[in-house]
């Protein structure tokens, strides 16, 4: 087998991979270092947008008051998950800028950073759904409270309802994650990425 050689030109699907991967590892370097700095429990800032009590500065105040107390609850397990987010996107950059500088590593970069991906949008999951249970547990009164004094209904769900709502965006944003994350393996170790580093195509893709 040939080493892999520096690529002499850039096809359109890369130049959309590394668009996609540059937007998704500065998005969650970003992310990670606010987490880092200010720890917020994103489920019940949903449950605040859900209720939209721009009327209400009590129930806003209790909803912070729920934010805090799933914090304080998760700290060290939330701090974890934003320093593995940090390393997640500097690898994510890291490979982007590998490819994008010819770099004849890109393209094993790249998978890895697949292969990294896949492993932290599984791994995100329990967390995720555990803190969506406990603010649809916690904040439901709330927001049932929120439905009463505004004598209408958010359209679309009930607070019975919330703990499901809460726990499907979690576990969908992880299955969007991991197929994005078998489509970068699936384009770089496939036959377009062997053929872009020079690499020898195996014997029964010939076939194929």
């Amino acid at each position: 087998m040939s080493a892999a050689q520096a690529p002499t030109h850039r096809p359109t699907w890369l130049t959309v991979l590394t668009s996609a991967m540059l937007v998704y590892g500065g998005i969650t370097l970003v992310g990670a270092l606010l987490t880092l700095r200010q720890p917020k429990a994103m489920s019940v800032m949903a449950i605040a947008n859900m209720a939209r009590p721009t009327e209400s500065p009590e129930t806003m105040q209790k909803l912070e008051a729920l934010s805090a107390e799933l914090v304080a609850r998760h700290r060290g397990q939330i701090r974890a998950g934003a320093l593995v987010s940090l390393g997640v996107g500097l690898l994510t950059l890291y490979a982007v800028a590998a490819i994008l500088s010819r770099d004849p590593l890109g393209r094993r970069l790249a998978m890895l950073t697949a292969c990294v991906g896949i492993v932290y949008q599984i791994g995100s999951v329990p967390l995720g759904v555990v803190m969506a249970r406990q603010a649809a547990a916690q904040g439901g009164p709330v927001l049932a409270q929120v439905v009463i004094d505004s004598g209408r209904q958010p359209t679309g769900f009930t607070p019975a309802q919330l703990p499901q709502l809460m726990i499907i965006p979690a576990v969908l944003a992880a299955a969007l994650g991991v197929l994005c994350c078998f489509v970068l393996l699936g384009y770089f170790g496939g036959r377009r990425g062997r053929a872009l580093y020079g690499l020898d195509l195996p014997p029964q893709s010939d076939q194929g």
